[in-house]
Order: C-alpha cells, then sequence, then structure tokens
C-alpha cells in the first residue's frame, strides 16, 4: 500500500492497533458510507468514530466526499483491506502502553538525563579546582 510521504510506517501500524479504527476500515471495504451508518454499524458513539475518522483521513487512508448533503467517506486504497484480513500480527512497539508502563519509561528517561547532568557538573567542578 502506498503511504502518503508525510506518514512513517509506524503512524499506520500505531493507527491499525486500534480496533475501532480496523473495524471503521472493514465497514468502509464493503461501500461508502457517512458518519452515522458507520457508527451505527460499529455500535460506537458517532463523536468517537468521527475521531477515529480524521485520524484515518489525516494519514491518508480514508477520504470523505460531500454526496447530496452527507459526508461520505471511503478508502483511499483498498490494499490496505489485505493488511486487515490477513490477520498480520501489528509489532508489539506499536500497540499502545498502559499508563503506569508510560510513567516507568519516563522515570527512566528522567533518571538517565538526570545522571548525565549530575557526571556533567562532577567535570565542571573539576576543572574549577
Amino acid at each position: 500500500m502506498p503511504i502518503p510521504p508525510h506518514v512513517s510506517h509506524e503512524i499506520v501500524h500505531k493507527a491499525l492497533a486500534s480496533d475501532i479504527r480496523r473495524r471503521i476500515i472493514l465497514v468502509l471495504a464493503k461501500k461508502p458510507k457517512y458518519l452515522s451508518e458507520i457508527a451505527e454499524e460499529i455500535g460506537k458513539k458517532p463523536q468517537t468514530i468521527d475521531f477515529h475518522l480524521n485520524l484515518l483521513a489525516e494519514i491518508g487512508l480514508v477520504v470523505s466526499n460531500w454526496i447530496e448533503g452527507k459526508k461520505y467517506y471511503s478508502l483511499k486504497d483498498k490494499k490496505i483491506i489485505e493488511f486487515i484480513t490477513e490477520k498480520r500480527a501489528v509489532p508489539p512497539g506499536f500497540h499502545p502502553k498502559p499508563p503506569h508502563e508510560i510513567v516507568i519509561d519516563a522515570w527512566k528517561d528522567l533518571s538517565k538525563r538526570l545522571s548525565k547532568i549530575e557526571k556533567q557538573l562532577d567535570e565542571i567542578k573539576e576543572k574549577i579546582k
């Protein structure tokens, strides 16, 4: 599937790590639909679907067109269906992390940075002596 130049494979994998976005893509594989139709078929609120559609549109997987006063969404390239229907695993690094893991990673990163600053300060102290 050709990916727009401003989008990396990482972003596509992150987008497809969401069950809702995969379901939206599968719904749109059948035919173009408008927001309420998609929300009803997936069983989610229109606001939720709108959020995910905007993300999919931003990365170039979904396009929209106004037809008879309604905004219809469709897939830009149906090759994405192959990726989803083949049930290729999304690499673990692209799955969202639970909040506690995000905090732990941030703490580790902060600790490394503070250690580096501390080492630089020690070197400066030695030079001043």
